[in-house]
């Protein structure tokens, strides 16, 4: 006979799900308050940059204005054409474009990310109710962690990529196919292969997982073809195609270490695999796998497989060269975040389940596997492809013979290297922590696993923030808007909306609705004509910022500055609060 719930805990229940209910409310209000008002305040008190605000921003203003996706900001890893199809495959850009026809503001994306990533938080909570059901309050825990992540902090806080959009876009297709919602499922692929060239993987090896999980052999063999498909072409076709005269990808120089090229790199590989382990096994790369699994508890380790899609995203990161891709703070965690947060799920309702088992309590496991419609029930088997049932079959067996081959092969070594002890040993010992468990699990009944999981969790996102601080904290604006700000203002707004300028890095964000603009100490600036280029009109700085990416791109800031006006060039025209507007000497005699 079915065990039910007595009206006592029914009601404990009920009241449970009203105070998740709530609670995601507030959290979610809260992010949004807070999130978006810090990330439009750096922006409005200088401190958003061209890179990559500014390119943002412009390639959306080109694609609305019919330019699709052209932008002339240069960057020290420059070598295509003035169009983001050079260095990033990113149709979503069409879309985007949307968002500027009532008004051209980059804030306007700003607040679009904010929204997007908070809207993150209902497919964590949905996808955690329908996981762990009779743990209602854990669902909002889940949320917490995922947007105080410090990954979706700082995707947020720094500047606008579309790159960051796959972060929700991710978590509302897993949320798709645990509805059944398959044509929403291929809708969200579509949109995620969108946001960048590599999203395609990504989306490849969800499909994998929704085949293994899910039993849609069809539609994720066509999701999975799709994915792969798409990614090739853009790196093969699109990238190269508009990177003519290019000598090399523009960010091939990050992963030099394995090789010239990205076709050496595989051979390097090949024929040397140790160079990957010289490369992953750093003390930054093990610190940075365990800052993403920290906001989680460490708990996505219990359910590994819904890692699998953030393989791409992990090898990209960890082989690079670029310790920022490796931080734990920027945008390049976007396809990452959603599955760790995804595992931790499944990884706690897997921990109940056991402890149940550690319990004895089969009608108590009978029951929370009822409650969440586990087996074919909601996952029911989908049509499979002309000749799939005998590929699979193929498959299974091949992996049972070579798994019985593994056996073989480590029992022969059991009796060869007598090893019978150490196994003996090992098993030993895995009794007793089991015997151990009991003893805890006698204690403490699986109900109770919902408050000491919610601290800990709790406790771990505080760690987590903690730690990353000092970097999250440098994005952060450390003033409000006053009278330099609104001095600077004066200055931008004598600049016609035509004119081609040259912009410090924290002014460029705030001219970029044009469509030439490019970023000092550079004075020309290329069109899509190859070997025809604009002259600039104007030039503005920032005395007071010469940012890191000024710097990095031109040691002589100042030199070129002071060059150009010795020169008669340019000429002053106004200068306040160490910001300088200088024109070019025929524009004045235009003028």
């Amino acid at each position: 006979m079915k065990k039910r719930l007595s009206f006592g805990s029914y009601f404990s229940l009920l009241a449970q799900k009203r105070i998740a209910w709530l609670l995601l409310g507030l959290i979610v209000v809260a992010y949004v308050i807070i999130l978006g008002d810090q990330s439009v305040l750096r922006y409005n008190v200088f401190k958003a940059t061209a890179f990559d605000l500014g390119n943002m921003d412009q390639a959306t203003w080109n694609t609305l204005h019919g330019h699709f996706v052209e932008f002339t900001n240069h960057s020290d890893n420059w070598y295509g054409a003035p169009i983001r199809l050079a260095q990033h495959v990113e149709p979503i850009f069409l879309l985007l474009a949307g968002l500027y026809a009532f008004g051209s503001d980059p804030r306007i994306l700003l607040i679009f990310q904010t929204l997007m990533l908070a809207a993150g938080a209902i497919p964590v909570f949905l996808l955690a109710r329908k996981s762990l059901p009779t743990l209602p309050l854990l669902a909002p825990v889940m949320v917490l962690g995922y947007l105080l992540a410090p990954a979706v902090l700082g995707e947020n806080l720094f500047d606008f990529h579309p790159l960051t959009l796959v972060t929700p876009l991710l978590l509302y297709a897993v949320l798709a196919l645990t509805y059944r919602k398959h044509v929403w499922f291929v809708i969200l692929c579509i949109l995620v292969a969108a946001c960048k060239e590599e999203m395609g993987s990504v989306v490849a090896l969800l499909a994998l997982v929704a085949i293994w999980k899910y039993r849609i052999p069809r539609l994720g063999s066509i999701v999975f073809v799709g994915g792969i498909v798409w990614t090739l072409l853009a790196f093969l076709v699109i990238k190269p195609h508009f990177n003519v005269g290019a000598q090399q990808d523009n960010y091939w120089y990050r992963y030099e270490a394995l090789g010239p090229t990205p076709v050496a790199a595989i051979f390097n590989i090949l024929g040397h695999p140790w160079i990957i382990f010289g490369v992953l096994v750093t003390l930054d790369r093990l610190y940075y796998l365990a800052s993403l699994l920290r906001s989680t508890g460490f708990i996505a380790l219990l359910a590994p497989e819904w890692l699998i899609p953030t393989l791409p995203s992990l090898a990209i990161n960890l082989l690079t060269s670029e310790s920022f891709q490796h931080n734990g703070v920027y945008h390049y965690h976007a396809a990452i975040i959603p599955f760790v947060i995804i595992a931790a799920i499944h990884g706690t309702r897997r921990l109940y389940l056991y402890w149940y088992g550690l319990r004895d309590e089969k009608e108590e496991q009978q029951l929370y596997r009822e409650d969440t419609a586990l087996g074919r029930t909601i996952y029911a088997d989908g049509k499979p492809l002309p000749g799939s049932v005998a590929l699979l079959n193929w498959l299974r067996s091949s992996a049972l013979s070579i798994w019985h081959w593994l056996i073989r092969g480590w029992r022969f070594l059991v009796a060869r290297l007598h090893l019978s002890s150490l196994t003996a040993g090992w098993q030993s010992r895995k009794k007793l922590l089991r015997l151990r468990m009991k003893d805890l699990a006698a204690w403490m009944p699986a109900t109770w696993l919902q408050g000491v999981l919610s601290i800990w969790l709790v406790c771990m996102i505080v760690l987590n923030i903690v730690v990353i601080w000092p970097l999250l904290n440098s994005f952060l604006a450390d003033h409000r808007p006053g009278p330099r700000e609104q001095h600077i203002q004066q200055l931008l707004d004598m600049i016609p909306p035509d004119a081609v300028v040259s912009a410090g890095g924290n002014i460029n964000p705030h001219l970029t609705e044009r469509r030439y603009v490019t970023v000092f100490p550079e004075l020309t600036v290329a069109t899509m004509t190859p070997g025809q280029y604009k002259m600039v009109d104007y030039v503005i700085v920032d005395l007071d910022n010469a940012s890191p990416e000024n710097k990095s791109y031109s040691d002589n800031f100042l030199d070129v500055l002071n060059q150009i006006q010795r020169k008669g060039e340019f000429r002053p025209i106004a200068q306040a609060d160490g910001v300088i507007l200088l024109v070019r000497e025929k524009n004045i005699a235009q003028r």
